[in-house]
């Protein structure tokens, strides 16, 4: 009968044991989702808040007026400029309820607040729930993701398929031999390697600079597959390149679309970004990695609210990295530890900033928006460098962390960001008499300001402007006022402010100044310049430019000669 015994009570240990199992089961489930949707509720509150009290600025509205075009004629003008249609299709479905900012900016507050959501399910895999928390949070948190999740773009909306993508690519690296097995064996996973593929296609579907993510991703699968001895080499190799097929299938007929459409001119499309100086170089890693608000049009940096924040934030990095390279030494033989999640990971967040930077020395792409997406892979590490301290201080630890993340948050919402040149428009036509004349550096500031006059059935007349300083004096010589619009429109102007200072400089002294906000000036002239500009010949006209201590003098038409800067 003794013998008997044990065997009779082990099914009722086993149904016990398992019971638990999934109870347990369920709960971690339930949590994580419960987290899951709280820190995304953060994120969407704080990209919520304030979310139209910026106006549209340049770039913007060309989201508006793309929306608003029927669907075949949307897909041309976004391709013929360089652009996806996908996003815009997008705002097009939201812009029947309007195209006011809180509308049409809605879509990347949704976004930006579920890419949030996911970063802390990666953190949650690689480190725990607060590896994870602090992850999300920050991201949720960070004025630089906060700021384009307030804009009518589509940056958020390619920050969350590529942390989709990123969700699966850490499932590959973290199991690489689950990842490998036959899909009819127990335990083969098949999940990560969809959710990377739709991740990715989704992305490269939605901006071109998702390349930057493709390609750190089959670096990471490199290291993957040299470093982890683990897997069957074979199967994993075969199954990436089937998903960077159906990637490539699903993506290359757009860009080559995009090509016929541009005529060929695609690498145009980033002609309008500044050369990289000392001052934009570290603007942009500010807003990247040291938590710091900058003004979207400008590489204008605003004081730090919480002082050292950023360095707090970079030294946690700096515990992340240090932490799975414990865990990795810590576990070189278990089967799936993921021999190579830690350099995978540094690949995927090193390269697209280096890559970036390098091919900026040839051609400048050193811009936040192309940036952006460097600061997920980032927060992983920052995330995990909660479990590098002690563990009676990690509670405490998460929670300091995310309310100095808010307070340094704050600040945001009171700065100007954006040109208001709405306020601009506004205060132009009361101030304006009939016959005052507008100067402006070209056709932009008149555009934006149309813009918002046009929401009120109101626009400024071609015949009442013009960008040519020649004209403007005449205007003054015969008794007339002209309106001078100083101010930043985009991320390039056409014309540089100073050289536009220069150009008016033959006016005259203003007889009156308002000041619109931090980046818009109106002047007031309503007296003849003495001695008045003149150009005997059209040919007088020159555009002179020094090329390293070299002067060349290059001519050109007479309608140039209101970007000349008179020397």
């Amino acid at each position: 009968m003794s013998a008997v015994s044990p065997r009779s009570d082990q099914p009722v240990v086993t149904l016990r044991t398992r019971a638990s199992a999934w109870l347990a089961a369920q709960s971690r489930a339930r949590l994580a989702i419960a987290l899951f949707l709280a820190v995304s509720l953060v994120g969407f509150v704080a990209r919520f808040y304030g979310i139209d009290n910026m106006p549209f600025w340049l770039d913007e509205v060309t989201t508006v007026n793309r929306s608003n075009l029927p669907f075949w004629q949307m897909v041309v003008d976004s391709l013929s400029n360089h652009h996806l249609p996908s996003y815009f299709a997008l705002a097009a479905a939201f812009g029947h309820y309007g195209t006011t900012e809180f509308v049409l900016r809605l879509p990347s507050a949704l976004f930006g607040a579920l890419s949030c959501g996911v970063l802390f399910l990666v953190g949650r895999a690689l480190g725990g729930w607060r590896a994870g928390l602090v992850a999300g949070l920050l991201l949720a948190l960070s004025p630089l993701q906060v700021q384009y999740g307030q804009e009518a773009r589509s940056y958020t909306f390619v920050i969350l398929m590529m942390a989709i993508g990123l969700l699966g690519f850490v499932q590959l690296a973290r199991d690489p031999r689950r990842a490998s097995l036959p899909l009819n064996q127990p335990g083969a996973k098949l999940a990560p390697w969809v959710i990377y593929t739709l991740g990715t296609l989704g992305a490269l579907n939605v901006l071109s600079t998702a390349f930057f993510w493709l390609i750190s991703a089959n670096v990471g699968a490199a290291v993957i597959l040299l470093r982890d001895k683990q897997m069957d080499r074979r199967r994993f190799l075969m199954r990436w390149l089937i998903a960077q097929a159906v990637i490539l299938a699903g993506t290359l007929p757009w860009f080559g679309a995009m090509d016929i459409f541009t005529h060929g001119k695609m690498t145009n499309a980033t002609n309008w970004v500044p050369q990289i100086t000392a001052h934009s170089f570290w603007s942009v890693l500010g807003s990247l990695y040291m938590w710091r608000t900058t003004r979207l049009v400008s590489f204008h940096v605003f004081p730090a609210a919480v002082p050292g924040f950023g360095m707090l934030v970079l030294a946690l990095a700096i515990l992340g990295f240090l932490y799975l390279g414990r865990r990795r030494v810590a576990e070189p033989a278990r089967a799936g530890s993921g021999q190579a999640l830690l350099p995978a990971l540094i690949v995927l967040a090193m390269i697209p900033p280096l890559l970036i930077l390098a091919i900026s020395i040839v051609k400048p792409l050193w811009m936040p928006r192309y940036l952006i997406w460097s600061s997920v892979p980032f927060l992983l590490f920052v995330g995990l460098g909660v479990n590098q301290l002690p563990r009676r201080w990690q509670n405490g630890a998460v929670a300091a962390i995310v309310l100095l993340a808010t307070v340094n948050l704050v600040p945001y919402y009171h700065v100007e960001t954006k040109p208001r040149w709405d306020l601009a428009a506004t205060e132009l036509k009361k101030d304006m008499k009939p016959g005052d004349l507008i100067l402006a550096s070209d056709d932009l500031p008149v555009y934006m300001m149309n813009f918002f006059l046009s929401r009120k059935g109101d626009v400024i007349a071609e015949n009442d402007w013009t960008n040519d300083v020649f004209r403007a004096a005449k205007q003054l010589q015969s008794g007339g006022r002209v309106w001078v619009m100083i101010g930043r429109v985009g991320q390039a102007d056409r014309t540089p402010i100073p050289n536009f200072k220069r150009i008016i400089g033959p006016l005259g002294q203003p007889v009156a100044a308002v000041h619109v906000g931090d980046l818009i000036t109106m002047t007031l002239y309503d007296k003849p310049p003495v001695p008045a500009p003149k150009i005997a010949k059209a040919e007088d006209c020159r555009i002179v430019v020094s090329d390293k201590g070299h002067t060349h003098v290059h001519p050109i038409t007479p309608s140039g000669c209101d970007r000349l800067a008179l020397q």
